[in-house]
């Protein structure tokens, strides 16, 4: 009797072996999916974006962001920035250039009239044309907006 006991439990139970193959089949899953989470996710923490001069135009319109490569501590004039992307048509852009001033006229095929106009702010300061003309530098951590907003103008030219 007691080598028949012995046999019994030798034999598989069925609900055991689906038990084994239920546990095994489970942790194989969790194992691949935490691997290949961790896989998914390790590459953009690592990626680390560089330094960008970023250009928002703003109008009823539409609303467009440049971004010019840049190095962290680099700073480049606005108007040579605004000329390579005028080369560009990226996007499409005019200038009027004088002796003593510089104007953006129409981006994206939006013209100036004698009541709105393209306005030029860096890091919330208006800028004219005539400090455009002379010069300004901006960098990565500058704020760079050109909106299409109302302006007063006499003989033309916009008043501050």
């Amino acid at each position: 009797m007691r080598l028949r006991n012995q046999k019994d439990d030798l034999t598989p139970n069925p609900l055991k072996r689906i038990g084994i193959i239920f546990w095994i089949t489970l942790s194989i899953f969790a194992f691949s999916f935490l691997v290949l989470g961790n896989c998914n996710s390790y590459p953009n923490t690592k990626k680390s974006k560089d330094p960008q001069i970023q250009i928002q135009f703003i109008s009823k319109e539409f609303e467009e962001i440049k971004s010019i490569p840049s190095s962290l501590f680099e700073t480049k004039d606005l108007l040579f920035l605004l000329a390579d992307l005028s080369k560009k048509e990226d996007p499409s852009m005019r200038f009027i250039s004088t002796n003593r001033t510089e104007e953006i006229m129409e981006v994206n095929g939006l013209r100036n009239s004698w009541n709105e106009g393209w306005v030029v702010y860096v890091n919330g300061e208006r800028l004219d044309g005539v400090q455009m003309k002379r010069g300004v530098k901006v960098g990565p951590r500058d704020q760079i907006q050109i909106r299409y907003e109302s302006v007063e103008r006499v003989f033309g030219r916009p008043l501050q």
